[in-house]
Parts: C-alpha cells; structure tokens; sequence
C-alpha cells in the first residue's frame, strides 16, 4: 500500500511537468501597403517638363526667389511654356528684387536690348555687386560708352579688370586694349600683351591679332616676326579682318614668307578694311597686280 500511494504520486508529478501547455498563436498583422512619398527639395528632379514647371510654379508664388527666377527663364525663352517676354521679366525681376543675381543679370540683358539702359544699369549693378563676371564686363560697357549713365572710363576699367580677374575674355581683351590706349591708367604695353596673351591662349581671335600686332612692333615683348605672323594666321583663319590685313601687309613685303603680290591682293581683298583698300590701290597703281 505504501508502494501504491508513492507510485500515484510519482505519475501525478510526471503527468503535471510533461502536460503540453497551451500557447495562445501570435496574431498575424494585416500588410497594409503604404505609398513611399517623395519630398521634392529641388523641382529638377521631376522627369516631366510640366510637372516640373508647376512645382516650380507653386515654389514661386511661395516667394522662392530661385523658383521666381526658372519661370522667368521658362517664360523668357519659351521652353515648356508659351514664351511671355512679359511674364518673365515679371518673374526675373521678383527674384532680382530679392537678390539673386543671375535673375538681376538676366534681366539687365532683357531691358539692354529693349534699349532700357536706365534699367539695365540699375540691375547690372546690383548683379555687378554680387561679382557676377558677365554683369561686371556689361557694367564696364556701359560706362566706357556712357549708355543709361555718364561715361566713366576710371569705372569701366575697375569692372572690366574685375571681370577679367573671373576670366571673363571679353574683359581680358578691353583691359588690354585700355593699357594700349593708355586709357584710365599709364600707357602699358606689356600689361596689354599680357592680357592680350591670356585670351589668345584660349585661341580669341581677337586677343591673337592684337597680340601679333604688338610682336610685329615689339611693344611690351621682344619683337619677333615668326610669332607674329603664326598668330595673325590663327586669327585669320578665324575670319578676323585685321589679321588679315596684316597677312597681306607680311606677303606684300616678304616679311617671313617670300614676297607675293598675289596672296597679298588675297588677304587683302579678304580684308576689305580701309587699310587693306589703300594697299590694293598701292599696289594696282604700281602694276604689280
């Protein structure tokens, strides 16, 4: 009996610890299936030129003077939208007013051709201000020529040297002629042959036919023919009338290349300067031609 009661308890104790409990399944959350939502920093993004109009159509009319500034270039140049001239110097000048720079430029350029100089000073000077290189060399003209604001060389050579300091070839090419000239500052050969140098490396043809001029001279550099000649011919052969002239003058004097009266009547005829039209006259009044 006491085998009897021992063994009952054993089996009770057994039964209690190998009893499988009853686990409570963890429930399965529905999949919902969210959207992903991009925020648009920048309206460039948009693959589609309309939709890319309207946001930054919406940006504008928020006062994103960067977003102001695209729909006065959309609208200025008709690209997506009808062009509106109107419009876009509407929405260029919302973005100037609000200081940016390329709009205040742009739409300087805008009343420049409109022959609007009194505004197209105002707006080229703001851009000038904000060391915009094409509004500073735009500024410089205005000045050297006394258009919408009294003429003003000392101020035309301040813009132009700070446009031409962004390498600006415009600007590197009017503070070479000014130091030519001896305008504003000291007759300075050597300071035009160096600016004159800095776009002739970028092959101007401007900048090459000046530069030749001062080699064939030896104005502010040691004067060598073969230098000059190489580049009046790369200028030349830019369609530069000057160079040309100059070809014709080397050919007709036999300066670096053989004496030849026929390539000389050549360039200068391609010429057509008034230079080259009295060396044809020299020429065809000897019978040399």
């Amino acid at each position: 009996m006491k085998y009897l009661s021992s063994l009952i308890l054993v089996l009770f104790f057994v039964g209690c610890s190998t009893a499988t409990k009853k686990v409570e399944p963890t429930p399965i959350k529905p999949v919902v299936k969210v959207e992903k939502k991009i925020q648009v920093v920048d309206c460039k993004v948009h693959p589609e030129n309309i939709i890319r109009f309207e946001c930054y159509e919406e940006k504008a009319n928020a006062g994103d003077p960067i977003a102001q500034s695209w729909l006065g270039y959309y609208f200025s140049s008709g690209k997506i939208v009808p062009k509106n001239k109107a419009l876009g110097i509407e929405w260029f000048e919302k973005a100037a007013n609000a200081g940016d720079y390329y709009s205040q430029r742009e739409v300087a350029i805008i009343y420049l051709k409109d022959k609007n100089y009194a505004k197209a000073f105002t707006y080229f000077e703001k851009a000038a201000n904000q060391d915009d290189a094409v509004a500073q060399r735009e500024l410089a003209y205005l000045y050297d020529k006394g258009t919408g604001v009294k003429r003003d060389v000392n101020k035309a050579f301040f813009y132009f040297k700070k446009a031409a300091f962004q390498n600006d070839t415009f600007a590197q090419n009017e503070l070479g002629y000014y130091y030519k000239k001896g305008w504003s500052v000291p007759k300075d050969y050597k300071q035009a042959a160096y600016w004159y140098g800095k776009t002739a490396d970028k092959g101007n043809d401007y900048g090459e036919a000046e530069l030749g001029y001062l080699y064939s001279k030896g104005y502010g550099v040691e004067k060598n023919y073969n230098i000059a000649y190489k580049l009046f011919t790369d200028s030349a052969q830019k369609g530069n009338k000057y160079a040309m002239s100059w070809l014709g003058y080397f050919n007709e004097k036999g300066i670096v290349v053989e004496k030849n009266y026929e390539t000389a009547k050549m360039w200068y005829e391609k010429s057509a300067s008034t230079y080259s039209k009295k060396r044809l006259a020299i020429l065809k009044n000897k019978g040399l031609i």
